[in-house]
C-alpha cells in the first residue's frame, strides 16, 4: 500500500507532492494499525454471540498485555501515539480494576474448569484476596443455589446423569 501512496503523492499532476510522508511517519502509520487491529479484533469478540465472562477476561488480559508489554514498552512508538496508547492502558486499567470488586468475576474465574484458584495466583493477588474469592463463590452457592433441606431428594427416582465428556 505504501508504494501505491508515494506513487500517488509524487505524480505532479495532482498538486500532493508536498504531502508526501517522512519514514517516520510510514512507522507511526504501521505502529498505529497493528494496535488498531488488536482493538479491532477485540470489539469484534465482544460483539459476538459467544462471549462469556471469563472469555471477555481473558480478553482484556491479552489486551492490557499486549499494550503494557508489547506496544507501549518494549517498541518505540512515536511521541503522540506512545502517549495516546499510555492514556488508554490507564483507562482501560481503571476500568479493569473494578472487576476485582466483582463477585460476578470472582465466580466465574473460580469455577472456570481452566482457571479455578491458579487464575488469581498467576494474577500475583495475595493469599487472603484469593481465599475471598473462593468464599464468595461459596456463598453465592449457599445461598442461591445449594438445595435446602424441605427439597425432596428426587436422586433416588432418577435414572443418573452421565456426561460422555468426562
Amino acid at each position: 500500500m505504501k508504494t501505491v501512496i508515494v506513487q500517488f503523492l509524487d505524480c505532479a499532476s495532482n498538486g500532493l507532492a508536498d504531502y508526501t510522508l517522512l519514514e517516520e511517519e510510514w512507522e507511526a502509520a504501521n505502529d498505529l494499525t497493528k494496535a488498531l487491529k488488536i482493538l479491532k479484533d477485540a470489539t469484534a469478540f465482544f460483539s459476538s454471540n459467544t462471549p462469556n465472562i471469563s472469555a471477555v477476561i481473558q480478553a482484556m488480559d491479552a489486551i492490557n498485555k499486549a499494550f503494557a508489554s508489547g506496544i507501549v514498552k518494549n517498541h518505540q512508538l512515536c511521541a503522540p501515539l506512545h502517549h495516546a496508547f499510555s492514556i488508554g492502558k490507564k483507562t482501560l486499567n481503571k476500568y479493569y480494576a473494578l472487576t476485582n470488586n466483582s463477585n460476578i468475576y470472582c465466580i466465574a474465574m473460580v469455577l472456570h474448569p481452566s482457571f479455578k484458584t491458579n487464575y488469581f495466583s498467576h494474577l500475583n493477588w495475595p493469599e487472603d484476596g484469593i481465599n475471598d474469592a473462593v468464599e464468595v463463590t461459596h456463598n453465592a452457592w449457599t445461598s442461591r443455589y445449594k438445595p435446602s433441606a424441605s427439597t425432596p431428594d428426587t436422586t433416588a427416582s432418577s435414572p443418573p446423569i452421565v456426561c460422555s465428556n468426562f
